[in-house]
Protein backbone atom coordinates (compact mmCIF):
# COMPACT_ATOMS: atom_id res chain seq x y z
CA UNK A 1 0.00 0.00 0.00
CA UNK A 2 2.92 2.52 0.96
CA UNK A 3 4.52 2.09 -2.69
CA UNK A 4 1.24 2.67 -4.23
CA UNK A 5 0.81 5.59 -2.56
CA UNK A 6 4.62 6.88 -3.36
CA UNK A 7 4.32 6.06 -6.85
CA UNK A 8 0.25 7.80 -7.08
CA UNK A 9 2.40 11.28 -5.78
CA UNK A 10 5.37 10.65 -8.38
CA UNK A 11 3.17 10.53 -11.21
CA UNK A 12 1.37 13.81 -9.89
CA UNK A 13 4.73 15.44 -8.92
CA UNK A 14 5.88 14.48 -12.44
CA UNK A 15 2.56 15.71 -14.32
CA UNK A 16 3.16 19.43 -12.35
CA UNK A 17 6.82 19.61 -13.51
CA UNK A 18 5.89 18.48 -17.52
CA UNK A 19 3.22 20.53 -17.59
CA UNK A 20 5.12 22.99 -16.05
CA UNK A 21 8.61 23.33 -17.42
CA UNK A 22 9.41 27.08 -16.37
CA UNK A 23 9.31 25.09 -12.64
CA UNK A 24 12.49 23.23 -13.79
CA UNK A 25 13.69 26.39 -15.87
CA UNK A 26 17.30 26.80 -14.82
CA UNK A 27 18.47 29.78 -13.06
CA UNK A 28 20.68 32.27 -14.37
CA UNK A 29 23.86 31.81 -11.93
CA UNK A 30 26.59 30.49 -13.54
CA UNK A 31 28.95 27.64 -11.86
CA UNK A 32 32.52 27.67 -13.26
CA UNK A 33 33.95 25.33 -15.40
CA UNK A 34 35.11 22.10 -14.29
CA UNK A 35 38.73 22.94 -15.88
CA UNK A 36 38.66 25.75 -13.42
CA UNK A 37 38.50 24.23 -10.45
CA UNK A 38 40.07 20.34 -10.82
CA UNK A 39 43.14 19.16 -12.00
CA UNK A 40 42.52 17.82 -16.15
CA UNK A 41 44.37 15.17 -15.73
CA UNK A 42 41.69 13.68 -12.95
CA UNK A 43 38.67 14.39 -15.67
CA UNK A 44 40.84 13.36 -18.65
CA UNK A 45 37.84 12.21 -20.39
CA UNK A 46 36.51 15.53 -20.81
CA UNK A 47 37.24 17.89 -23.56
CA UNK A 48 39.80 20.57 -22.76
CA UNK A 49 37.26 23.53 -22.81
CA UNK A 50 34.64 22.47 -21.04
CA UNK A 51 31.27 25.13 -21.13
CA UNK A 52 30.14 26.63 -17.74
CA UNK A 53 27.19 24.88 -16.10
CA UNK A 54 23.95 27.16 -14.86
CA UNK A 55 22.44 25.77 -11.62
CA UNK A 56 20.49 27.07 -8.66
CA UNK A 57 21.94 26.15 -5.26
CA UNK A 58 18.83 28.27 -3.52
CA UNK A 59 19.60 25.76 -0.01
CA UNK A 60 23.44 26.09 -0.05
CA UNK A 61 23.40 25.59 3.47
CA UNK A 62 21.54 22.48 3.85
CA UNK A 63 23.43 21.20 0.70
CA UNK A 64 27.06 22.15 2.34
CA UNK A 65 25.93 20.39 6.07
CA UNK A 66 24.80 17.34 3.67
CA UNK A 67 28.24 17.19 1.73
CA UNK A 68 30.20 17.73 5.30
CA UNK A 69 27.98 14.96 6.75
CA UNK A 70 28.77 12.41 3.51
CA UNK A 71 32.31 13.48 3.50
CA UNK A 72 32.72 12.38 7.02
CA UNK A 73 31.05 9.31 6.61
CA UNK A 74 33.36 8.65 3.90
CA UNK A 75 36.63 8.84 5.74
CA UNK A 76 34.80 7.71 9.30
CA UNK A 77 32.98 4.25 7.86
CA UNK A 78 33.15 3.74 4.19
CA UNK A 79 36.48 3.84 3.20
CA UNK A 80 37.68 2.06 6.24
CA UNK A 81 35.17 -0.72 5.23
CA UNK A 82 35.60 -0.85 1.96
CA UNK A 83 39.53 -0.61 2.03
CA UNK A 84 39.20 -3.51 4.43
CA UNK A 85 37.13 -5.28 2.58
CA UNK A 86 39.63 -4.82 -0.85
CA UNK A 87 41.90 -6.29 1.03
CA UNK A 88 40.30 -9.59 2.35
CA UNK A 89 38.50 -10.09 -1.22
CA UNK A 90 39.59 -11.38 -4.03
CA UNK A 91 39.29 -9.22 -7.42
CA UNK A 92 37.12 -11.84 -8.93
CA UNK A 93 35.07 -11.86 -6.68
CA UNK A 94 34.62 -7.78 -6.08
CA UNK A 95 34.43 -8.06 -9.92
CA UNK A 96 31.95 -10.94 -10.40
CA UNK A 97 29.44 -9.23 -7.84
CA UNK A 98 29.96 -6.00 -8.92
CA UNK A 99 29.05 -7.61 -12.51
CA UNK A 100 26.04 -9.38 -10.60
CA UNK A 101 24.25 -6.23 -9.56
CA UNK A 102 24.62 -4.22 -12.53
CA UNK A 103 22.26 -7.47 -14.14
CA UNK A 104 19.86 -6.69 -11.57
CA UNK A 105 19.58 -3.12 -12.83
CA UNK A 106 18.05 -4.47 -16.13
CA UNK A 107 14.66 -3.10 -15.49
CA UNK A 108 16.13 0.31 -14.90
CA UNK A 109 18.03 0.60 -18.42
CA UNK A 110 15.23 -1.01 -20.26
CA UNK A 111 12.23 1.05 -19.23
CA UNK A 112 14.01 4.28 -19.76
CA UNK A 113 15.67 3.28 -23.01
CA UNK A 114 11.82 2.48 -23.81
CA UNK A 115 10.81 6.19 -22.40
CA UNK A 116 13.67 7.74 -24.53
CA UNK A 117 12.62 6.08 -28.03
CA UNK A 118 15.70 4.26 -28.17
CA UNK A 119 14.38 0.71 -29.44
CA UNK A 120 17.55 -0.17 -30.41
CA UNK A 121 19.42 -0.30 -26.99
CA UNK A 122 16.34 -1.87 -25.32
CA UNK A 123 16.67 -4.41 -27.72
CA UNK A 124 20.41 -4.71 -26.86
CA UNK A 125 19.20 -4.42 -23.24
CA UNK A 126 17.47 -7.38 -23.44
CA UNK A 127 19.93 -9.35 -25.13
CA UNK A 128 23.12 -8.52 -22.25
CA UNK A 129 20.21 -9.39 -19.63
CA UNK A 130 19.53 -12.83 -21.11
CA UNK A 131 23.18 -13.86 -22.37
CA UNK A 132 24.64 -12.69 -19.20
CA UNK A 133 21.80 -14.15 -16.66
CA UNK A 134 22.42 -17.61 -18.27
CA UNK A 135 25.67 -17.85 -19.73
CA UNK A 136 27.38 -15.43 -17.40
CA UNK A 137 25.71 -17.45 -14.77
CA UNK A 138 22.94 -14.82 -12.93
CA UNK A 139 25.43 -12.12 -14.59
CA UNK A 140 28.48 -12.89 -12.44
CA UNK A 141 30.32 -12.89 -15.99
CA UNK A 142 29.52 -10.36 -18.52
CA UNK A 143 29.88 -12.96 -21.12
CA UNK A 144 27.80 -10.41 -23.55
CA UNK A 145 29.84 -7.35 -23.32
CA UNK A 146 33.41 -9.24 -23.03
CA UNK A 147 32.66 -12.21 -25.65
CA UNK A 148 30.04 -10.67 -28.01
CA UNK A 149 30.88 -6.60 -27.85
CA UNK A 150 27.53 -5.61 -26.55
CA UNK A 151 27.24 -2.36 -24.52
CA UNK A 152 24.67 -1.34 -21.92
CA UNK A 153 23.29 2.09 -22.03
CA UNK A 154 23.36 3.06 -18.81
CA UNK A 155 19.79 5.09 -18.73
CA UNK A 156 17.82 6.54 -15.70
CA UNK A 157 15.23 8.36 -15.22
CA UNK A 158 17.22 11.34 -14.38
CA UNK A 159 18.35 11.07 -18.03
CA UNK A 160 14.94 10.22 -19.64
CA UNK A 161 14.00 13.73 -18.00
CA UNK A 162 16.48 15.46 -19.34
CA UNK A 163 15.81 14.17 -22.93
CA UNK A 164 12.59 15.67 -22.64
CA UNK A 165 14.00 18.91 -21.93
CA UNK A 166 13.10 19.39 -18.31
CA UNK A 167 16.06 21.39 -16.47
CA UNK A 168 17.80 20.40 -13.45
CA UNK A 169 15.44 22.45 -10.93
CA UNK A 170 18.44 23.23 -8.43
CA UNK A 171 21.14 21.53 -6.97
CA UNK A 172 20.51 19.24 -3.96
CA UNK A 173 23.06 17.05 -1.75
CA UNK A 174 21.09 13.84 -0.67
CA UNK A 175 22.70 12.13 2.61
CA UNK A 176 24.47 9.56 1.97
CA UNK A 177 23.83 9.62 -1.82
CA UNK A 178 26.02 12.62 -2.71
CA UNK A 179 24.80 14.61 -5.29
CA UNK A 180 22.03 15.66 -7.22
CA UNK A 181 19.14 17.87 -8.42
CA UNK A 182 15.65 17.99 -7.88
CA UNK A 183 15.00 16.53 -11.47
CA UNK A 184 17.48 13.48 -10.83
CA UNK A 185 16.35 13.27 -7.41
CA UNK A 186 12.45 12.17 -8.78
CA UNK A 187 14.20 10.35 -11.45
CA UNK A 188 16.16 8.33 -8.11
CA UNK A 189 12.46 8.08 -6.61
CA UNK A 190 10.87 6.59 -10.25
CA UNK A 191 13.76 4.54 -10.48
CA UNK A 192 12.79 2.88 -6.76
CA UNK A 193 10.31 0.91 -8.11
CA UNK A 194 12.35 -0.69 -10.67
CA UNK A 195 15.14 -1.99 -8.74
CA UNK A 196 14.29 -5.44 -7.53
CA UNK A 197 16.63 -5.64 -4.19
CA UNK A 198 13.96 -2.80 -2.75
CA UNK A 199 11.29 -5.52 -3.33
CA UNK A 200 13.50 -8.03 -0.93
CA UNK A 201 11.96 -9.17 2.43
CA UNK A 202 12.34 -8.21 5.37
CA UNK A 203 13.46 -4.52 4.58
CA UNK A 204 16.32 -5.26 7.08
CA UNK A 205 17.68 -7.81 4.28
CA UNK A 206 17.11 -5.54 1.29
CA UNK A 207 19.24 -2.33 3.17
CA UNK A 208 22.00 -4.81 4.24
CA UNK A 209 22.27 -6.38 -0.29
CA UNK A 210 21.90 -2.18 -0.94
CA UNK A 211 24.93 -1.89 1.92
CA UNK A 212 27.22 -4.31 0.61
CA UNK A 213 26.51 -3.44 -3.23
CA UNK A 214 27.99 0.52 -2.23
CA UNK A 215 30.90 -0.88 -0.27
CA UNK A 216 32.24 -3.47 -3.36
CA UNK A 217 31.60 -0.62 -5.49
CA UNK A 218 33.82 1.95 -3.46
CA UNK A 219 36.47 -0.92 -3.32
CA UNK A 220 36.85 0.05 -6.97
CA UNK A 221 37.29 3.65 -6.74
CA UNK A 222 39.60 4.03 -3.69
CA UNK A 223 41.54 7.28 -4.02
CA UNK A 224 39.18 8.89 -6.63
CA UNK A 225 37.06 11.26 -4.06
CA UNK A 226 40.71 12.21 -2.36
CA UNK A 227 42.29 13.23 -5.64
CA UNK A 228 38.84 15.31 -6.33
CA UNK A 229 39.46 16.89 -2.80
CA UNK A 230 43.48 17.72 -3.17
CA UNK A 231 43.43 18.87 -6.80
CA UNK A 232 40.17 21.08 -5.93
CA UNK A 233 40.27 24.27 -4.37
CA UNK A 234 36.89 24.35 -3.23
CA UNK A 235 35.94 20.78 -3.21
CA UNK A 236 31.98 21.19 -2.80
CA UNK A 237 32.17 23.39 -5.66
CA UNK A 238 34.08 21.30 -7.97
CA UNK A 239 32.13 18.04 -6.85
CA UNK A 240 29.05 20.41 -7.99
CA UNK A 241 30.18 21.30 -11.06
CA UNK A 242 31.30 17.54 -12.16
CA UNK A 243 28.00 16.15 -11.35
CA UNK A 244 26.48 19.16 -13.48
CA UNK A 245 29.07 18.59 -16.52
CA UNK A 246 28.50 14.43 -16.15
CA UNK A 247 24.88 14.31 -15.87
CA UNK A 248 24.46 16.98 -18.52
CA UNK A 249 26.79 14.25 -21.40
CA UNK A 250 24.73 11.33 -20.09
CA UNK A 251 21.96 13.44 -21.34
CA UNK A 252 23.09 13.99 -24.46
CA UNK A 253 24.07 10.66 -25.04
Amino acid sequence: MGKKYCFSVLVIVLSVFILNPTVFAQDSHTIVPVSDELDKNFFEDYDDIIESQSIADPIYYFNYAMYSFNDFLYFAAIKPIATGYKAITPTPVRKGMNNFFHNLLFPVRFINTLLQGKLMDAGTEIEIFLINSTIGILGFGQVAQNEFGLYTSNEDLGQTLGSYSIGNGFYLVLPILGPSTLRDTIGLVGDYFLRPVNYVEPWELSTGIKTYDSINATSFRLGDYEALKESALDPYIAIRNAYIQTRKEKVKE
